[in-house]
């Protein structure tokens, strides 16, 4: 049986669809861990007033204390459509419900009047400024567009994320009396508040004490796409297009052609 090599489109589009593979399964064999939160914006329900009540659990701090919104002014903003905030870190906290550990250091001693090991080697550490929420500004947020806001860390790092994503008066709640987010931000900004959890065990020595890096991307959604990947569907779609409407045709007609000139010569 004689061979009979495959015709030029046929070769086009396994290359396209190797392509395709490529680009569908690559993701999944990056060691990385995502966390991510889905919010639609919407201003018309947010009541913005600069005397509300704080929450309960930062109403009594004072800003020294609460570290990591000591100067709203120097958060770093993520801006529609796309922005990307790469290589920053975070200390994991010891507890999943704590605003700082300054603020555990206030309250009473365990049952048996022993403290605990993990807080005073994080207090000895001595650095307990770091151990904190992270806090970020979302501006340019246009109403009703859906966002994706995504943290991408090592899966090796020991902690666990949690993305909150607030309006101005959602954020003013969790936030000292002595910070008013009106007075540094335009009212429809919104806020990412970022903590990481220590959890697990780690191979490593003294897990605790390192800082987790991560980056930090928000995108907007468009028929609830991501807008990196729309593009990279775009330029997919004009692909095969431009492989249908025109280098197939041309194919065909040089094949014909071809054939045409064997029939003429027998």
């Amino acid at each position: 049986m004689q061979y009979k090599a495959p015709s030029p489109w046929m070769r086009y589009f396994t290359l396209l669809g190797a392509l395709l593979l490529v680009l569908v399964f690559a993701p999944s064999a990056t060691q990385a861990n995502t966390e991510k939160v889905i919010f639609t914006v919407n201003h018309a329900t947010d009541e913005v007033s600069s005397a509300g009540p704080s929450n309960p659990g930062t109403d009594d701090l004072d800003s020294e204390s609460y570290h990591g919104i000591i100067d709203p002014t120097q958060w770093k903003h993520l801006s529609s459509p796309h922005t990307i905030i790469q290589q920053e870190t975070i200390l994991p906290s010891f507890y999943a419900d704590d605003v700082t550990i300054a603020h555990r250091m206030a309250s009473p001693p365990s049952e048996d009047g022993e403290e605990d090991p993990l807080l005073q080697e994080a207090i000895g550490g001595g650095d307990l400024q770091n151990r904190e929420y992270k806090w970020y500004a979302l501006d340019a947020l246009s109403q009703g567009a859906s966002f994706e806001l995504r943290i991408s860390y090592p899966a090796t790092s020991p902690a666990d994320f949690e993305i909150m994503v607030w309006t101005i008066s959602e954020a003013q709640k969790h936030a000292p009396r002595s910070i008013q987010l009106i007075d540094h931000f335009p009212k429809d900004t919104m806020f990412a508040r970022i903590k990481a959890t220590y959890t697990g065990v780690s191979y490593r020595a003294g897990p605790e004490s390192k800082p987790v890096p991560y980056n930090l991307v928000l995108e907007r959604l468009y028929l609830h796409i991501p807008y990196q990947a729309l593009k990279l569907a775009a330029v997919i779609a004009v692909a095969v297009v431009g492989g249908l409407g025109v280098l197939v045709p041309r194919l065909h007609g040089c094949l014909q052609a071809v054939a045409s000139g064997k029939e003429k010569s027998s």
